[in-house]
């Protein structure tokens, strides 16, 4: 017999639970079945047991090897791939109207109780933004942005105008859509936002947290920028270029940004129509939505930019005050004036000794 090796055991309200995260099944075992399924484990049964038949019909054990994927990464990467692969495979084979039927019930049971799709910052100063001024993303046609934009890591240190700022978040993350006419006119509840990229459900997780470094009109601090009203809410008052480099793990690239936001995702908003762990799977991919977005609009306004995934989580929760243990940060961008230089000189000296 050979042992499934999409296993993984933890211990859960006082009792061991074996989760196959392959068949996306969990077990609670007993002593004696863990310690069967250590003894296969190891090569160290001599005959067969009861619990073996037991073992086999939980697809735990096999009489034939189990195929196992090519995997480069860690084993905790290789759990969650796996463990959120196939997870509707009772939808296959519907027809039109069976899966439309099973599509509406399964909406009428989350419908009752949805999450707070605006979330606002309550404590600190409301700080208003001037109407975006739209002509300003007049000056370049899409293809040329779309090949203009790249990453830049030597920014000049420049101010950027609070005008400016204005349109990047409007555009990229702001209310550009007034109403979903299209769900109005046909009378039906209207649960999730839209904004100038897609997200999944239309439940836009992500939240934004810009640090205003350089941005004239604007004291420079940490705040958070409301996406329905397109108003920003001061958390902290402090130039925090000294503060931010560490947190991006030394990225001096950094120095010399306008501003940086920090986009964060409300997990619960997720996982209120997406229990599910492949759910997560569809918050990431969000978040990169919404950085193209930024990246797209920031590259139209004449502004450079640069990114960034590796933070100390902990330490950026702390940074932006985030007291909600559901939201969490999962990406960072920079817009400035820059050199347009992909290398950074120092460490393009560097490469040249």
């Amino acid at each position: 017999m050979y042992i499934n090796p999409n296993l993984f055991f933890l211990i859960k309200d006082g009792q061991f639970v074996v989760w196959d995260y392959l068949h996306h099944t969990q077990f609670t075992l007993e002593a004696e079945y863990m310690e069967r399924l250590r003894l296969w484990a190891e090569g160290k049964v001599e005959s067969l047991s009861p619990i073996d038949a037991e073992l086999e019909e939980a697809q735990l054990i096999a009489k034939e090897p189990f195929i196992q994927q090519e995997w480069g990464w860690d084993d905790l990467s290789k759990i969650y791939h796996i463990g959120t692969r196939d997870i509707a495979e009772h939808l296959i084979g519907l027809s039109r109207e069976e899966w439309i039927e099973n599509y509406l019930a399964y909406c009428n049971t989350i419908a009752t109780h949805p999450p707070a799709f605006h979330i606002q910052r309550e404590a600190g100063v409301r700080v208003p933004l001037p109407t975006p001024d739209l002509s300003l993303l007049e000056q370049e046609k899409y293809y040329s942005v779309v090949k203009r934009r790249k990453t830049n890591r030597h920014f000049k240190g420049e101010k950027i105008s609070l005008e400016v700022l204005s349109a990047l978040l409007f555009v990229s993350l702001g209310p550009i859509h007034e109403k979903w006419t299209d769900l109005e006119e046909n009378g039906l509840q209207i649960l999730g936002r839209r904004k100038s990229f897609p997200s999944a459900g239309g439940l836009h997780p992500e939240e934004a947290y810009l640090i205003a470094l350089r941005v004239e009109g604007l004291t420079p601090g940490i705040y958070h920028y409301d996406s329905v009203d397109h108003h920003l809410t001061l958390i902290e008052e402090k130039f925090a270029e000294e503060e931010l480099i560490p947190l991006l793990y030394g990225q001096y690239f950094a120095e010399g940004l306008a501003a940086g936001i920090f986009l964060t995702s409300r997990f619960e908003k997720a996982w209120w129509k997406y229990p599910h762990s492949r759910g997560y799977r569809m918050t990431l991919i969000d978040i990169g939505h919404a950085s193209q977005s930024l990246l797209l609009t920031a590259t139209a306004l004449g502004l450079d930019t640069w990114m960034t995934g590796a933070f100390s989580d902990s330490q950026v929760e702390k940074f932006l005050s985030l007291t909600c243990t559901t939201e969490q940060p999962l990406f960072f961008i920079g817009v400035g004036h820059g050199h347009y230089s992909t290398i950074e000189p120092h460490i393009l000296s560097q490469l040249s000794i």
